[in-house]
């Protein structure tokens, strides 16, 4: 009988059919249920050729019950039987009705089976009883594992030399320690051990990932190698036990479910795991650092502009997704181009968009059918609408005309003008003051960077601890000196992150409980999150005081790392008339504030 081919949907069991390549469970449609099993007549766990798993020679040996005593641990190996009962069978030849269970097996001349019989010894024998049967065994019978020790002996501890005590220890040659008397009379059998033995050790990630229902993974060395590399991930960036037993679960469960053995690990197979509510985003951090990671993962912008494009003519679709294929990766050919921020793509996206799906419904089924009246048509006659429209169709058309998609641009010599500045309008410095003397350090400490000494959201992310040394702030176009004030601010914050997160290596100087594990920068809408409003708009605020209290242009331009231009357009709000009624109001606390 040779192995049978292997399920390619499953791949535990055999395929169904000669030439089928799935099994019973896994093959479509619900005719053809296996048959029973020819020698066992078991209609369950179908292996192949008409057998079951038990029978067929080539299936796994997997342990089970013996036949006649019940424990386990039996094998194919001697037919479905223990060890004692195989010899049991051989002492006592032939079979008959056991007197307790009234089974039908190999019984000894007291009309008991092996496992009846050896209820009378832990029952009876051992306290001193008449030896019977049917009072041994009145409700249940003790089990046991199969080829252990006779289970009539019960528990006999191993004795142990104690070398401390000077019976133990080496006589010299020519002495016999049996001439010596004992200090204590002989004690018989040995004591049994009062502590209960675990049968087996509980591990905490083991039967945690087991709980998921995907079983061990299959190569127990490369399950033990990825442990290892998370734990030593942990101590490198002084990980909490919670995120390094979560992590090693996480890994557990993804080389089970999806039957790792060796090589990169996908990132969608990992990202799976969250509809069970697993951690991925440290399990990916540590398959990156070990160059186990298979990157498959689609950018979160292609899936959006994909869905954005959704619903045009299949023409203008194609060349919509060269447009964003060029400016997302760049051009290494000519005409080369280098890769534009994501939010260039989805700015200049959001405000074609309705312009294009308008053409789309006057009929226009592809780009090259818009003509530059279609263009004007549409262009608003002037403003910030004018320009923002305009700057997308012209990436739009400039783009697929150099790329030879298109045959003209329409958008060729158009004037659209320039994006009018809005007026920076100050923010109420009652909710400044709040964020300034906030009880939360990390509030305080954002607060100092931005609204007192106007750090760009982008700066103050990216801010190092290596940045803010001997009382100044250095950044890489300006240095800013620290008042008292805002000192004492930030060094609260430094105690309060030494307490939070004592082993953590991110070199950066604000970090959250996610980024703490991690050497990444946060982010700026947690910027937002924390100072209740605008980070953009606090630093404008900033700005906007500094041009109120008289300060000088350049120096405006040294202390916030700012054009001329955007000064001068700070300077002109001086004399605005919308900001008359806030001049004392912006005088107030200012006047006094740690700059």
């Amino acid at each position: 009988m040779s192995a049978p081919k292997m399920c390619q949907g499953c791949g535990l069991k055999p395929q169904a059919y000669h030439g089928r390549h799935f099994c019973y469970d896994c093959k479509p449609g619900t005719n053809g249920r296996p048959l029973p099993c020819r020698r066992c007549d078991a209609t369950g766990d179908y292996w192949s050729e008409r057998l079951c798993r038990r029978c067929h020679q080539h299936a796994p040996q997997l342990p089970d019950s013996c036949r006649d005593c019940l424990a386990w641990g039996a094998t194919r190996t001697l037919k479905w039987l223990c060890a004692g009962c195989t010899s049991w069978r051989h002492l006592h030849p032939g079979t008959g009705e056991c007197i307790s269970c009234q089974r039908d097996l190999a019984i000894n001349e007291h009309k008991a089976c092996r496992l009846c019989w050896f209820q009378t010894f832990l029952y009876q024998a051992q306290a001193g009883l008449p030896r019977d049967v049917l009072a041994a065994n009145p409700d249940s019978q003790q089990l046991w594992l199969a080829n252990m020790a006779n289970p009539r002996n019960g528990y006999r501890p191993h004795p142990r030399r104690d070398y401390s005590n000077p019976r133990d220890q080496i006589h010299p040659p020519g002495h016999d320690p049996r001439t010596e008397q004992n200090d204590a009379a002989p004690t018989g059998r040995h004591a049994p051990d009062p502590e209960q033995l675990d049968l087996f050790a509980y591990d905490r990630v083991e039967a945690t990932a087991r709980r998921f229902g995907f079983g061990e993974p299959p190569s127990s060395r490369f399950a033990a190698m990825l442990d290892q590399h998370v734990l030593d991930h942990a101590q490198r960036h002084g990980w909490t036990d919670r995120q390094t037993i979560r992590t090693r679960i996480t890994l557990r469960v993804v080389q089970a479910r999806h039957r790792v053995t060796t090589g990169l690990v996908r990132a969608s197979d990992v990202l799976e795991l969250t509809s069970l509510n697993l951690s991925v985003r440290l399990a990916l951090a540590v398959l990156a650092d070990n160059d186990l990671l298979d990157d498959d993962r689609v950018p979160p912008l292609r899936s959006w502009f994909a869905r954005q494009i959704e619903g045009l003519p299949q023409p203008m679709v194609g060349e919509l997704q060269n447009w964003f294929d060029v400016l997302h990766y760049g051009s290494t050919t000519p005409p080369r181009s280098r890769p534009r921020h994501d939010v260039t793509i989805k700015t200049r996206t959001m405000w074609a968009m309705p312009t294009l799906r308008a053409w789309a419904d006057a009929g226009h089924l592809s780009l090259r059918e818009i003509t530059r009246e279609d263009i004007l048509a549409v262009l608003p006659a002037h403003g910030t609408p004018r320009v923002k429209l305009g700057a997308a169709l012209r990436s739009i058309f400039t783009t697929l005309k150099r790329h030879r998609v298109l045959f003209v641009n329409p958008m060729a010599r158009m004037r659209i003008g320039n994006l009018e500045r809005r007026v920076p309008m100050p923010i109420d410095t009652t909710r400044i003051r709040e964020a300034f003397e906030s009880t939360d350090p990390t509030t305080a400490a954002i607060t100092t960077l931005i609204a007192i000494h106007g750090l760009r959201p982008g700066e103050a992310c990216a801010l190092l601890l290596t940045d803010v040394r001997d009382h100044r702030i250095v950044l890489s176009d300006r240095t800013i000196l620290l008042a008292a004030e805002t000192q004492a601010r930030l060094d609260a914050y430094l105690a309060h992150r030494r307490e939070q997160w004592p082993r953590s290596i991110n070199a950066h100087f604000l970090i959250h409980s996610r980024s703490a594990a991690t050497l990444e920068q946060v982010k700026v809408p947690w910027l937002t999150d924390k100072l209740g409003t605008s980070a953009n708009a606090l630093r404008r605020d900033r700005i906007l005081a500094e041009v109120h209290a008289g300060g000088d242009l350049r120096q405006i331009c040294d202390f916030f790392g700012v054009t001329i231009a955007t000064a001068e357009h700070y300077a002109s709000t001086i004399s605005h008339p919308e900001l008359d009624d806030f001049a004392t109001e912006l005088s107030g606390w200012r006047t006094d504030a740690p700059y």
